[in-house]
């Protein structure tokens, strides 16, 4: 039977828990270091247990903690550091005072990021939620061998992962506080539709959802047609392409009577002063294979520039060929690099310019209505009503799936980013929420898998306390 919980979270006391509750967060945050000025020895071992276990196993009575205790430290000995003749970084052996506690489901549970809490990873487990190695466990004590596999149903992770359902009331009252927002915004762009149209110009283009010109689509519709258009061109412009390209030029000269020069493949340059040589290295390749009167002068179509681009170089080939080969290939690479680029600045160019010159019109206002507050009582009266649409959201605030017990649609909780540490000693795959218990944790050199928010010397007297009075 777990300890009762009495002010878990308290900032007075400010305990640090096992917990991605916020208010354990800010009692991280504020933590001051552990101070031993003016106090006993045994002051010191006790300040020290009470903040480590208030960490480690706080749900755990303190007989039955000491049960568990092992005074023996698991560690990793480099017994090869005076032959290398180089510093080796201390063991801290006492951050393993509470390595028993890890091996337990429960403890397993929450450092694998499958439930925000040791008591809710309790919760899941007596539910029935967790299996190990395909058998459902229902004890939280459950101690975890190595290579021993185990599961939590996505639905629970999810749930603990999750940002807090909504209540139907309060989902009510921020929706009612966002529809008061709206119309705010409807009455302003219907009195000054202009200062409106020129607010939302400066929006990135992503944001800017103003009609363009003549009303059709929006910005972020045409930018994004832009941008597949624009993907287009670079998977068309290949290495054979620009080949077949520059022979075609090359050729369509000389059968005029003309002389093939770096003027002849100006359309390269593409108006940009970095790719001013890139009509020299076009002439170079014409040139190189015109001296070497090579096949593709004559017959240059795709079949024999693929050929020629994609061929490895073999035995069979002089070394003349293969000389021309690699220049060539070698310099159709910096050509393909520098078409990309023109066609990214140029669409780019284009997604700007239509963002900046859209000329005002006040049309779009037509399409912005009033929404009316809602009744909490004709929503309670009537559930067809929970599935209102808004302008900016599908349903209620955080309830687009009333069935879920989690936030919808899934938002994961706040500042769980804090709190995201993987543990050494496990493998966690969060696609299927199972995780593999390698081992039990260990110390090594200059690190200890046991993750714990107090330093080694806070450890080292709660080892001291337990060691003397867990025997």
């Amino acid at each position: 039977m777990p300890r009762k919980t009495q002010n878990l979270h308290s900032l007075s006391r400010g305990r640090v828990r096992a917990s991605m509750n916020k208010y354990n967060l800010f009692n991280l945050y504020k933590k001051a270091p552990v101070r031993y000025d003016g106090k006993t020895l045994y002051q010191q071992k006790w300040n020290a247990k009470a903040e480590t276990r208030a960490y480690h196993g706080e749900h755990l009575t303190e007989k039955r903690w000491k049960a568990i205790f092992d005074p023996s430290l698991e560690t990793v000995a480099q017994l090869d550091a005076s032959l290398k003749g180089s510093k080796v970084a201390p063991t801290p052996m006492t951050l393993q005072t509470y390595a028993s506690l890890e091996k337990r489901l429960e403890l397993a549970v929450f450092r694998s990021m499958f439930a925000s809490s040791v008591r809710q990873a309790r919760e899941f487990i007596l539910g029935g939620s967790v299996s190990v190695n395909g058998v459902v466990i229902k004890h939280p004590s459950f101690p975890l061998k190595s290579g021993d596999i185990f599961h939590v149903k996505p639905e629970k992770v999810l749930l603990a992962m999750g940002r807090t359902k909504p209540s139907l009331e309060k989902a009510i009252k921020v929706d009612n506080q966002q529809i008061s927002a709206w119309n705010r915004y409807v009455k302003a762009a219907q009195e000054n539709p202009r200062e409106v149209w020129e607010a939302k110009q400066k929006k990135p283009a992503s944001l800017n959802t103003i009609r363009n010109i003549n009303g059709s689509e929006s910005a972020e519709e045409f930018n994004k047609k832009i941008e597949q258009t624009m993907k287009s061109q670079q998977n068309d412009a290949t290495r054979e392409s620009i080949l077949l390209k520059i022979i075609s030029l090359g050729r369509g000269i000389e059968s005029n009577g003309g002389v093939v020069s770096a003027e002849t493949f100006k359309e390269f340059n593409y108006d940009n002063e970095s790719n001013s040589n890139n009509a020299q290295k076009a002439h170079n390749v014409y040139k190189k294979l015109s001296d070497a009167k090579h096949k593709l002068i004559g017959e240059h179509n795709i079949e024999n520039a693929a050929e020629f681009v994609n061929k490895k170089a073999d035995d069979s080939e002089s070394a003349a060929d293969k000389q021309l080969a690699r220049s060539v290939k070698q310099i159709l690479r910096e050509l393909q690099k520098s078409t990309w680029e023109a066609i990214r600045v140029g669409a780019q160019q284009q997604q700007s310019g239509k963002v900046l010159t859209a000329s005002f019109t006040s049309d779009f206002v037509k399409s912005l209505v009033p929404h009316p507050a809602l009744n909490k009582e004709s929503i309670l009266e009537d559930e067809t009503l929970a599935n209102i649409k808004f302008p900016w959201q599908k349903s209620l605030f955080g309830r687009q799936d009333p069935s879920k017990p989690y936030f919808t649609p899934w938002t994961p909780r706040p500042f769980i980013g804090a709190f995201a540490i993987l543990p050494s000693h496990i493998e966690v795959s969060f696609s299927t929420c199972h995780a593999v218990y390698l081992r039990d944790p260990i110390a090594r050199p200059g690190h200890s898998e046991v993750i714990s928010p107090f330093p080694d010397h806070t450890h080292e007297r709660a080892y001291m306390f337990y060691a003397r009075k867990g025997l």
